[in-house]
């Protein structure tokens, strides 16, 4: 966490309002947030609980733990306040119009469009511009996440891949 905020040149905790941990369970990604504003760990999921399947069944403890452990690192490296108060946060489950189960292959492109676009609001009032099961959207998103990934200057090869990106559209007329 400390090469994290370092690398990110965050020196203090006491004014960051969002922190967000990727997860990664059972092949399957989804975003956790601990939200400063509204005193909650939001638990921000593409893909919806239906029954037999609960909460608990899903995510057992892990969000909780998560929370906990961020609270321990919070208090022990930054003194930035009461652990416990942390540890209160009410856990939110983010009911989003986009959920739906029918896309199980494009979790991670969720995650990174929802870190990209989450700011702590009420899933109502939150438009990331997903759409219900549009898989065309999704193409377009693995493509456009695929090259930032490719082209960014903390990629090494990341001159390589541009140039053949360059190549490669030239060839073909793009």
């Amino acid at each position: 966490m400390d090469e994290e905020l370092a690398h990110a040149k965050v020196t203090s905790l006491q004014r960051v309002q969002l922190v967000f941990f990727p997860i990664v369970n059972g092949g399957h990604y989804y975003l956790l947030c601990i939200n400063f504003m509204n005193g909650s760990l939001d638990v921000i999921d593409n893909q919806c609980i239906t029954p037999p399947m609960t909460y608990l069944g899903k995510y057992k403890n892990e969000p909780r733990n998560m929370l906990k452990g961020f609270a321990e690192y919070y208090f022990a490296r930054h003194n930035g306040g009461n652990k416990s108060s942390v540890t209160d946060f009410k856990t939110r489950n983010l009911n989003m119009k986009w959920k739906s189960n029918a896309n199980y292959d494009d979790c991670g492109v969720f995650l990174l469009k929802h870190m990209e676009t989450y700011y702590g609001e009420s899933a109502k009032e939150w438009n990331p511009g997903l759409e219900k099961d549009n898989f065309e959207q999704m193409k377009r998103l693995r493509v456009e996440y695929c090259g930032k990934l490719l082209a960014h200057k903390e990629n090494d090869e990341h001159h390589t891949m541009i140039s053949k990106s360059r190549t490669w559209a030239l060839e073909n007329k793009f």
